[in-house]
């Protein structure tokens, strides 16, 4: 005789995906509460490239724990990294087009550019590559008497407005994605001077690897650069830490001074106390 209830298991669920409840027969399934606010979470971190706890748990109208659970939730399923004050898309931004990458991070970056202005001085010759951080830092620049060198196309327009500034553009060939001149003439451009300081950008932060890039045309001009100038410079926001990229560009105890957003988690911290790098964020 058939046993009178056959239990099937069920299928399993993958990893990324958001549980709903049951459904009711014949109606719709509903979202749970819970699911509803992971998905609006979701969809900010989609649009913005990152969320602050704070914002959240103003805008869900909940306590700041219930967020920080939450992105505890959505990192565990993979659809988020949790950083200091929130949380970002585990994609890394240089793999995104550069008009994308540009919208992530917006008052990080700007934040970031500000506290790197006590290290520019007038007059001085500055040396700024290809990126969107460097790009928040030339507008905090405008209006400022220094010469700027630099293989960025969206910095050069900027800065060649301003006429305070001296703007040379190194020469090299154009790539899109990177809205950069790259190449061999960049490079010989880049070894006929010294600079007084040379700012650049990062894709990521390693612990064990240093500094790190996606490409290795940005990797050799960021390279050139630190051995042209007197102080080396990286800008990095927190979103960068902890994460891999494929070329490996400095050891951390490689340049002299790294900018971020925010205080260093206490493993970056020490290790780049122990490498007398000056570490300075807003």
């Amino acid at each position: 005789m058939p046993d009178a209830l056959s239990v099937q298991p069920a299928p399993p669920r993958p990893a990324g995906e958001l549980i709903q409840p049951p459904a009711v027969r014949g109606e719709p399934v509903p979202m749970g509460i819970t699911e509803r606010r992971l998905r609006l979470i979701l969809d900010a971190l989609e649009r913005d490239g990152r969320v602050s706890v704070k914002e959240l748990a103003a805008r869900l109208a909940i306590s700041t724990e219930t967020v920080r659970r939450d992105l505890r939730d959505l990192e565990r399923r993979g659809h988020a990294r949790r950083v200091y004050g929130g949380a970002v898309t585990d994609r890394p931004e240089g793999d995104q087009p550069f008009d994308a990458r540009a919208r992530v991070a917006t008052r990080e970056k700007a934040r970031l550019a500000e506290a790197a202005l006590p290290l520019f001085e007038d007059g001085m010759t500055v040396f700024i590559d290809a990126g969107t951080t460097t790009l928040a830092l030339a507008r905090l620049l405008i209006g400022r008497r220094l010469h700027i060198h630099t293989n960025a196309l969206d910095i050069a327009g900027l800065m060649g407005g301003a006429c305070a500034a001296q703007v040379t553009v190194l020469g090299g060939e154009v790539r899109p994605e990177y809205r950069g001149l790259f190449g061999h003439r960049t490079l010989s451009g880049l070894r006929e001077h010294v600079y007084d300081v040379a700012v650049m950008g990062i894709v990521t932060v390693h612990l064990a690897h240093g500094f790190m890039d996606l490409g290795h045309d940005e990797a050799v001009i960021r390279r050139a650069a630190r051995a042209q100038t007197r102080r080396s410079v990286i800008l990095a926001d927190d979103s960068k830490f902890g994460r891999l990229g494929t070329v490996r560009t400095f050891a951390l105890a490689d340049i002299d001074t790294l900018v971020t957003n925010a205080p260093l988690a206490r493993d970056f911290a020490h290790a780049f106390h122990s490498a007398k790098v000056d570490v300075i964020h807003a």
